[in-house]
């Protein structure tokens, strides 16, 4: 994997000040009255205890089991984003999503982990996979226009051989997380090419499918597997949630494929702030809480004595791929306010033309 320099970025700092107010409390002169402070004192303490003995019982209370109504009405409520919240899209609050999604993968391959991590699973699945790291360009709003610098964004791991009519074809394509958070694996796509003079029912795949990742509960021209942030088949899904995969969610991951790609190296996408921005719309909220394995090869539109000659899956994150397209948009924005003050503030201490 090449390390590339990357040019020192304006850093804007942000002071936080922490005030404490202090209440004065004011004591009997100098407790003229020995016997009525000390029943004073056993009285305040009675109140304390009575106090918290309440809010014991408050906090009981909220914690009884719910009715059978009030369970199935939760149960059908999607749970809420892993990246709402202040700290949505901090390392550690990725990190804490990443760590919540080891309950799906693809031939060991999980959501979150880090690109040694996944490495490493890809060996142990198959050590005869060669193993690439491509790059994204990514600019900076306070640079150079047009100047760009390379950042890891996929690792795309792919058998030696590319025609299916000479042997089996594997590649796998895992991308990650954007600076300037960690990178953790968000999307995984995987693609089988069998020997094109021995192809599969498209039933068979299904059924493969299903004992893998459970009873699809999606499906138009794919099938789905949606899942909420705990592991747990939604057993209702609607369109918008449904759609996701289509909505810039679940799309190819960049580079992915074996062989070279144009340019060499690199997965030919860009990474800039109003591409960021745009990509914030491209799904709506009900995709960010959701876990997904689609396959577009087993659809409604394929009848079941089909015989296939691939199979392509697709797994990712709307949890983890939302939060680094908001924490790249917001560094990217801090980078161009930071460059717009500097030249803002130049300009104001420059004095006029002589007149």
């Amino acid at each position: 994997m090449a390390i590339y320099s990357v040019r020192t970025l304006t850093k804007a700092v942000f002071a936080v000040s922490l005030v404490a107010s202090l209440s004065g409390v004011t004591v009997a002169a100098q407790l003229q009255n020995p016997i009525q402070a000390a029943k004073d004192a056993y009285n305040k303490a009675k109140q304390q205890a009575q106090q918290q003995k309440q809010q014991q019982q408050g906090q009981q209370k909220d914690q009884q089991p719910q009715s059978h109504d009030q369970a199935q009405n939760s149960a059908a409520q999607p749970a809420a984003p892993p990246d709402a919240g202040a700290d949505c899209c901090t390392p550690e609050a990725m990190k804490k999503v990443a760590a919540s999604l080891g309950f799906v993968d693809i031939v060991g391959i999980k959501l979150g982990m880090t690109p040694t991590e996944a490495v490493a699973a890809v060996k142990a699945y198959n050590p005869n996979l060669k193993i690439e790291t491509l790059t994204a360009r990514l600019e900076h709003p306070a640079g150079t226009p047009g100047n760009f610098v390379r950042v890891p964004q996929t690792i795309s791991a792919y058998t030696a051989n590319v025609r299916q009519d000479l042997g089996p074809v594997e590649w796998i394509a895992m991308q990650f997380t954007m600076p300037p958070g960690p990178p953790l694996l968000a999307k995984v796509q995987r693609y089988t090419g069998f020997v094109s003079s021995q192809p599969v029912m498209a039933s068979t795949l299904l059924q493969s499918l299903r004992k893998k990742y459970g009873q699809d509960n999606y499906s138009s021209t794919a099938r789905e597997w949606v899942y909420d942030s705990n592991g747990k088949l939604l057993t209702r899904v609607s369109n918008e949630q449904g759609s996701c995969a289509y909505d810039g969610f679940a799309t190819p991951v960049p580079g992915s494929g074996s062989g070279p790609h144009p340019p060499p190296g690199e997965t030919g996408a860009q990474v800039n702030l109003s591409l960021t921005n745009a990509f914030l719309h491209e799904a709506g909220p009900d995709c960010v809480p959701l876990v997904w394995v689609e396959s577009a090869n087993v659809g409604e539109g394929v009848p079941p004595n089909t015989q296939q000659t691939s199979m392509e899956v697709t797994m990712e994150s709307g949890a983890l791929m939302s939060m680094s397209r908001k924490a790249t948009a917001a560094w990217l924005q801090a980078e161009l306010d930071a460059k717009i003050k500097h030249d803002n503030d130049a300009a104001a201490g420059r004095s006029a033309p002589k007149l």
